[in-house]
């Protein structure tokens, strides 16, 4: 992939984001769900420098997290790439699956997939660095499970009518700040502190 495809791109820039993960048809057999990150702006400068000269996959890592509000369940996907070792590019992506569409797809599809694609590009969404992962039964089992969790959880809200994705966005979106050209989150900043599960 020589440039982030058309609707990607889209859906980067509609949102706002500086990564998301969709599903795409890769070798046009099958669907799957990738990851696609945007280093734009002065603070990836150094990251976009070491992936056009990268000729091996970098360490990478996905913690995955459910917050469940009181309007719907959101999915948190915090990926992290060791471009530097001292200073890992990391971001988080949030997901709604009770509204359906992409992020329940997208979901659906990680619980079923043998891998997971990561693609990095320029500002102007040029491939600097691709990279694949497996996926093992017990991983593909963990995103199952998340999907379930946040379902049953969007089931109960509506049984109440309180169900509302975008104001489950909300609530977890009003605890980022922007800083120095990043977004940070409080709910990472604690997640830092807690020892990995």
């Amino acid at each position: 992939m020589k440039r982030f495809p058309e609707f990607v791109r889209d859906a980067m820039r509609s949102a706002g984001a500086a990564a998301t993960c969709l599903p795409v048809r890769l070798d046009q057999e099958y669907w799957e769900t990738a990851f696609f990150f945007h280093l734009a702006g002065p603070e990836c400068k150094e990251d976009r420098r070491l992936m056009r000269k990268q000729g091996r996959p970098l360490p990478a890592g996905l913690e995955t997290d459910l917050i469940a509000t009181e309007h719907a369940a959101v999915v948190v996907l915090r990926p992290e790439v060791h471009t530097r070792e001292d200073n890992p590019l990391s971001c988080e992506i949030l997901l709604t699956p009770g509204k359906g569409g992409a992020h329940f797809d997208a979901l659906k599809l990680l619980s079923k997939q043998t891998r997971i694609c990561w693609f990095f590009c320029d500002q102007a969404y040029w491939t600097l660095h691709s990279q694949q992962l497996p996926l093992d039964d017990a991983q593909r089992h963990g995103f199952d499970e998340l999907l379930r969790d946040a379902l049953k959880h969007d089931t109960v809200v509506r049984m109440t009518g309180r169900y509302d994705a975008q104001a489950g966005l909300g609530e977890i979106v009003k605890h980022y700040e922007l800083r120095a050209g990043a977004l940070r989150s409080e709910y990472a900043s604690s997640a830092a502190e807690k020892p990995p599960s």
